[in-house]
């Protein structure tokens, strides 16, 4: 093969790729908008269940707004919010890291996204699917839940439960559960209910826990992509780089052909 013809092999490959990283761009894009629209409603429904929770705070268990004590961090669960594709920068190394500086050895952990699992190992670490978009991520949270509950029932004693989330400036950590105490919205006045109110205040902080967890894990996948995103023109800016130097490359081949053809052409005459 020629040395142009291995450059023309290479533009067809380069073609290739900017075909695929441009399907890919075009999905990130199309995801964080998805996203976006979604994170407002999501908003809207933890507005709503905080102040169902504040309203009902004082028929909580003590176990669900209990202070925070050494027992409490012993027996924490951490959930660590990962990706379930690649190609995201250090999307996964950066929650890895908080997640290693803060947790307390012998924590169990739930992995949640491929991508962890294969970057971690160990006896304490349960690997679960992720989210690859925001229409999944409610599978996701079921997910985490079971795997949450599975843990609790071979270690029933109170525990407690932090997320690990990658948001727009940095990782870091929130603590889920214990709930955090709050003084009642409706001035000390009980809340009128048809179930008895330590029943509904059980039920709101059960959904206020899964909405608390699906908004972080919304907030994970719009970051992830977005990491995505800068990831995919990045690698587009250095294909459309490379390939404009390999057509000046064959350009010139090209010319020195001719000229050679030219040259053979005014010998023979």
């Amino acid at each position: 093969m020629s040395q142009r013809q291995d450059i023309e092999a290479k533009l067809a490959l380069y073609d290739e790729l900017n075909g695929i990283l441009g399907a890919m761009r075009s999905f990130a894009l199309a995801e964080l908008k998805r996203i976006g629209r979604h994170e407002t409603a999501q908003q809207q429904v933890m507005d709503t269940l905080a102040l169902a929770v504040q309203d009902l705070a004082a028929y909580l268990p003590a176990a669900a707004v209990s202070p925070l004590t050494a027992q409490n961090r012993l027996n924490d669960i951490w959930v660590v919010l990962g990706s379930a594709r690649g190609f995201c920068g250090s999307f996964n190394e950066d929650v890895i890291r908080v997640w290693r500086q803060q947790a307390q050895p012998g924590n169990p952990t739930i992995l949640v996204g491929e991508r962890l699992r294969g970057l971690l190992a160990g006896d304490d670490l349960i690997g679960i699917p992720g989210a690859e978009s925001g229409l999944d991520a409610s599978a996701a949270i079921d997910r985490i839940l079971d795997a949450v509950a599975a843990l609790r029932l071979d270690d029933p004693a109170e525990f407690g439960l932090i997320v690990c989330v990658r948001d727009d400036r940095a990782a870091r950590c929130q603590r889920l559960w214990p709930l955090l105490s709050h003084a009642p919205a409706s001035a000390g006045y009980p809340p009128l209910t048809l179930m008895p109110a330590a029943e509904v205040a059980v039920g709101a902080a059960e959904h206020y826990l899964y909405h608390s967890l699906l908004a972080l894990l919304l907030c994970s996948i719009r970051v992830e992509n977005h990491m995505r995103l800068l990831q995919m023109e990045n690698a587009l800016r250095h294909l459309d780089e490379g390939y404009e130097d390999l057509q000046r490359r064959r350009n010139r081949l090209r010319q020195e052909e001719i000229v050679q053809e030219i040259e053979l052409m005014a010998r023979r005459h």
